[in-house]
């Protein structure tokens, strides 16, 4: 019985390894391409310029992350975050509102979006696809209205400093992603809440079986990622100075793109913050490198989508070969039992290694 478990178990370690590391072996083999086919790649600006670039993907993965891992996934942050910066322009340029009155109105109501969209999935079971991507479509079309195909712009130095100022030399929105990254990592790695997402992703009849508040986890997370992608939204008007409908455009693609590339399972229960913090940089380094380097920006995409795929892949992989080891355990009489790598009785009570 050994013997026969040994290939499928071995396989599995083997994935496990791909999807946590061959990533950030992958954003280390471009770092040193780059490097060598440019001289301007590693130099501080450089550096400084991609970490702005990644900032506000970064800020929104992280809630964004955290719904994937609870079975959850939110397809309206891009749409949020242009319906914020437009309602900034219109409060500031057309009723008056000083900035940070605004940003706090704005704010509100990228939580209460939030809040709406977590009422409709998590009370009344709507389908969360569906519910995301009627945000999607109706809040673009709402910031729309709104502006009236207009922008606003010229919000004065203090609100400026949300997207262009620099605390101790580093980009303010390098402080935030760095900051709610830390919150996020808090909360996934170190508290009960983190561990209560990865048992309600893998199995959420079980995890409400241990008594897990299966429909408040991701409710509080829908709310998170309303108000991110509204302060993401924000950070964008004010890099720009200007509320351009362009804001948020591809944002949600984005943000999906580098949780998946950092190996959080779309069927929720398995992933790691720190994988996504991978993905973030594995898509801000590859554009900056093709730019720096004269390449064509569309290989970029080429290769992203590649790298998506490939994830995809190797996650089909990981479950199939899950079940297998499964299987065999539970029909063997001969031999210890291997149990699954993520059991929600462990995801409840104490670290889960497999969400690491």
């Amino acid at each position: 019985m050994i013997a026969r478990m040994a290939s499928p178990e071995r396989l599995r370690a083997t994935v496990t390894l791909v999807q946590g590391q061959g990533l950030l072996f992958a954003v280390v083999l471009m770092i040193a391409i780059f490097s060598i086919g440019s001289s301007r790649f590693l130099t501080q600006p450089n550096i400084v310029a991609i970490l702005v670039s990644v900032a506000v993907v970064g800020l929104v993965a992280v809630p964004g992350a955290m719904l994937i891992l609870s079975g959850y996934v939110d397809f309206s942050v891009g749409s949020v975050a242009v319906l914020g910066g437009i309602m900034f322009g219109e409060l500031v340029g057309q009723s008056g509102l000083a900035a940070p009155s605004a940003v706090a109105v704005v704010l509100g109501v990228g939580a209460l979006w939030g809040l709406i969209a977590g009422l409709l999935i998590c009370k009344l079971d709507f389908s969360a696809i569906v519910v995301t991507l009627g945000g999607f479509a109706g809040l673009r079309g709402l910031a729309e209205l709104i502006s009236k195909g207009q922008s606003q712009f010229g919000f004065g130095p203090g609100f400026g400093k949300l997207g262009n100022g620099e605390l101790l030399e580093v980009p303010v929105p390098v402080w935030l992603f760095a900051a709610f990254f830390l919150i996020g990592f808090f909360v996934w790695y170190r508290s009960p809440f983190g561990r209560h997402m990865t048992a309600t992703g893998a199995d959420p009849v079980a995890a409400h079986a241990l008594g897990i508040k299966v429909k408040r986890i991701p409710l509080v997370l829908y709310v998170a990622s309303g108000l991110l992608a509204t302060l993401g939204g924000l950070i964008q008007v004010s890099q720009l100075d200007a509320s351009s409908l362009s804001v948020g455009v591809g944002l949600e693609i984005e943000v999906l793109t580098a949780i998946l590339l950092g190996g959080v399972a779309f069927s929720g229960g398995r992933g790691s913050l720190l994988g996504v913090l991978t993905g973030v940089l594995f898509i801000g380094i590859l554009d900056n490198g093709l730019v720096v380097m004269n390449i064509s920006p569309f290989i970029s995409q080429v290769a992203v989508g590649a790298a998506l795929v490939f994830a995809a892949a190797m996650d089909v992989v990981y479950r199939r070969l899950d079940r297998i080891v499964v299987q065999e355990s539970k029909y063997a009489d001969d031999a210890p039992v291997i149990v699954s790598p993520a059991p929600v009785a462990a995801a409840a009570s104490g670290p889960d290694e497999a969400a690491r």
